[in-house]
Parts: C-alpha cells; structure tokens; sequence
C-alpha cells in the first residue's frame, strides 16, 4: 500500500501554517467493507498527527470517535501541506483510494454489486436460456427491485427499467455474481463484463449498461 499520495509541500518557514492528512485506524464503528480492512477517520489538521491523536484520546473531537480509536497510521498520514487545498485535495485522493482498496472510511459502509432480475418470458420473442436484467447498485438488490417494480423516481427522473418494471418477475442470485466492489467505476464494468457473460451462455440480456 502506498504511504504517500502526494509528495510533500516545499519546507516554509516554522511560523506559517501546516496541514495534515490525518489518518486513524478505528475499532469497527460501523460494519466493515473487507473483512480484512479496517474502519478509518479521515481528517484534516493543523497540529502534528501525533499531537492531534492525543487530543482526539481525550476527547477532543467528533463525539462519534470517543471509545473507538485504535491507532495513529502514520503510514498513511501525510503532510504537512502549506495550503488549505492542498490538503483538501490530497483528502480527497486519499478517501478514494482507501475507499477503493476496500477501506471503510469515516462510517461510509457503502459497497455496490451486481444483480440479475428474471424476467417473463413474454417481453422477448426468443428468450434463449431465459429473459433477464442485470443491473448494479450500492443498496441491496432487494431493494433495488421493489424500485424496479414499483417504477420509483426522484428529482432527477425515474429510478427503473422499464423493462424490469413490466416484465420483472424475481431476483435470480444464482445468476450472479458473489463479489462486492468498492466503488462504482468498479461496479459499472463488472455490471457489462457479467451482461456479456450472461449472452455468452444463451441468455437474452436487457440492462448491463
């Protein structure tokens, strides 16, 4: 894993303002992603890591960290940083990263997976091995059905297929894939990688964006 994301800033003078990317390992907080990946906070300091993790033992931080702080992980902090955005900016790059290596970082459980929804035979002329619908999200793939087949919308305009609104008949795990990813990009290629896979074997594939 690397330990820094970006090099560090030019050294200034001792009296300017310093930033750091603090990282601190927590107990499980919330479920964790991988099971073999911790819980992390995130943040933002002007104090040495150090300095701000004894603070944050005391007390001296989000209420939701009190009882759950394990470890400083030196070996992902980074810094210090001259400029407010640049730590924003090497935040932000270091969110993504651990998020994608599986991390759950400051109790964002978040995991996508593909899914496969049967569909009835009657919205195709041949059906092949069966008619079905793949899709990905990062809720359950129960509840991405009931979206499905009650034609859910938001502001942004519908959140279903129509195709597995009319003809969506049940979900099929068997006919999908086990794995989680870890961000969407992610989850978006395997969703096409599996609708391909599913013509491959005889399927009528609709979805697989």
């Amino acid at each position: 894993m690397r330990k820094r994301f970006y090099r560090r800033s030019p050294r200034r003078s001792i009296r300017e303002p310093r930033n750091y990317v603090l990282v601190v390992e927590l107990d499980d907080v919330v479920p964790r992603r991988d099971p073999g990946k911790p819980n992390l906070y995130v943040a933002i300091t002007t104090q040495e890591p150090s300095n701000r993790f004894a603070a944050l033992l005391k007390g001296k931080g989000p209420e939701w960290l009190r009882d759950h702080l394990v470890m400083l992980r030196d070996d992902l902090t980074s810094g210090p940083f001259l400029l407010r955005e640049e730590a924003d900016s090497e935040k932000r790059a270091a969110v993504k990263c651990l998020k994608s290596e599986g991390f759950t970082v400051n109790r964002d459980p978040k995991v996508w997976t593909v899914y496969v929804i049967e569909l009835d035979p009657k919205g195709c002329k041949d059906q092949g091995k069966g008619f079905v619908y793949v899709g990905e999200t990062s809720k359950t793939p129960e509840e991405r059905f009931e979206e499905h087949r009650k034609g859910k919308r938001n502001r942004r305009g519908p959140l279903f297929s129509p195709v597995a609104r009319k003809y969506g008949r049940r979900l099929r795990p068997d006919l999908a894939p086990e794995t989680k990813y870890y961000d969407q990009a992610a989850s978006k290629a395997a969703e096409k990688r599996w609708a391909a896979k599913l013509r491959e074997m005889g399927y009528k594939v609709s979805g697989g964006h």
